[in-house]
């Protein structure tokens, strides 16, 4: 493979991109290697800050004089980019948001009740309660159309570290695979077999001794050959569990038998091929396992959001995930997702109160505490992904733990 080494302002379109001087955190796009179609592209790059690039020369264009109208191309692209846009309404204030929060706190209870109601019945009865499971996954469906993404995530995410909790997570990986479903613009149908795949894609383990599933992740203590495979059975299990049952469509059941599969065939069960997998399989498998990396299923150490995305990032990179639908979850929730409690390289703490789609790495955020630890006299509004002439530039440098984000977020509403 040819490269060579050009500086973005000689990158244009036509040209093919091998490796950028950006982390994964920073780059505007989930995959590094591509070829430049549209000069917002070029626009993207530069705008998350990327000075140095390497090009194949093997299957796009080298570096050439640049032509007056690709200059005036670049120009007009910046000028005419913000009338082009959809228009953005007006950026909440922490109060809004706080408010916002304590609406899908609320709501995320009132869902727990709901969906706890199903899996008592599956546990008490043997079967599920095709009313129960109607009504949770309408409450869910009405959620995620009312209230917004940010605070939805946010809700189901906080004090779940080593959440063993089969209903909750069922609630999650319910709420989050709608979402992604949602911004997809799949019909209601469609929605609604999503919807009853995830939430019942585990109802296989309740066959499984806790132990086992306690354990599954552990890999100080791994599990033996045979209780992995007993594991591993449970989405069979789920589905002959549905299939006595009957009601299900097909489609919802292929869903579950799907759920832990991966598209470089990592996952299980062997044999499973990834690359015949749907669209809404994939959006399954993602949200399953984001859940089980925040909550540290099996045992396995709980990662912050932004963690468990770049553990995702990476898996997806290898071939495990779907990146278009990985690319669309990430620009749903955001690397640090809106409420999230942040301290700044300046030891500042602030709340992520906006998203910025092109820089996720940069959102706005509101300084909320100095330095020192005390409430800032007025909250003070900084878009990191524009800082002209800040010294020092601020960026993040830490997400705040449950504890500290429990105190800032009630000292913040106190304000």
């Amino acid at each position: 493979m040819a490269t060579k080494t050009i500086s973005i302002d000689q990158l244009r379109v036509g040209m093919y991109v091998a490796k950028i001087d950006l982390s994964w955190f920073q780059s505007p796009f989930l995959r590094h290697a591509r070829l430049i179609e549209e000069t917002r592209q070029i626009q993207k790059l530069r705008r998350a800050g990327a000075k140095h690039i390497v090009i194949d020369l093997s299957r796009g264009d080298d570096v050439e004089p640049a032509s007056p109208l690709d200059s005036l191309a670049s120009s007009q692209e910046i000028a005419l980019a913000p009338g082009r846009l959809a228009p953005k309404s007006p950026p909440k204030s922490l109060a809004q948001l706080n408010e916002e929060y304590a609406q899908a706190l609320v709501a995320r209870k009132q869902l727990e009740r709901s969906v706890h109601s199903v899996f008592s019945s599956i546990s008490e009865q043997g079967s599920i309660d095709p009313r129960l499971a109607a009504e949770a996954i309408q409450e869910v469906s009405i959620v995620t159309r009312t209230l917004s993404n940010s605070a939805i995530f946010m809700a189901l995410s906080q004090q779940r570290a080593g959440d063993a909790s089969l209903s909750r997570h069922a609630l999650s990986t319910c709420t989050v695979a709608l979402v992604v479903g949602q911004s997809f613009g799949y019909n209601p149908l469609e929605l609604q077999e999503l919807a009853t795949a995830a939430l019942l894609h585990d109802i296989g383990l309740i066959q499984i001794p806790d132990a086992i599933i306690q354990r599954s992740a552990n890999t100080s203590d791994p599990l033996s050959a045979h209780d992995r495979q007993l594991l591993q059975s449970h989405p069979r299990a789920g589905i002959l569990a549905l299939e006595r049952q009957g009601g299900f469509e097909t489609r919802v059941l292929q869903m579950i038998a799907d759920h832990h599969i991966r598209l470089d065939d990592s996952g299980y069960p062997q044999g499973a091929k990834g690359e015949f997998t749907s669209e809404r399989s994939r959006i399954l498998m993602i949200a399953d396992y984001y859940d089980e990396l925040i909550t540290g299923f099996g045992g396995a150490s709980p990662l912050a959001p932004h963690q468990a995305l770049q553990r995702l990032f990476r898996e997806s990179r290898e071939g495990a995930f779907d990146q278009t639908i990985l690319s669309r979850f990430i620009k749903l929730i955001g690397i640090y997702p809106i409420h999230s409690h942040v301290q700044l390289n300046t030891k500042e703490q602030a709340v992520v109160t906006e998203l910025n789609p092109s820089a996720l790495h940069r959102p706005v955020v509101t300084i909320t505490h100095t330095p020192s630890g005390h409430e800032t006299p007025a909250p003070l509004v900084i878009d990191l992904s524009d800082q002209k002439n800040a010294t020092p530039e601020r960026m993040i440098d830490k997400v705040l733990d449950a504890p500290e984000q429990a105190r800032s977020a009630s000292s913040s509403q106190a304000a």
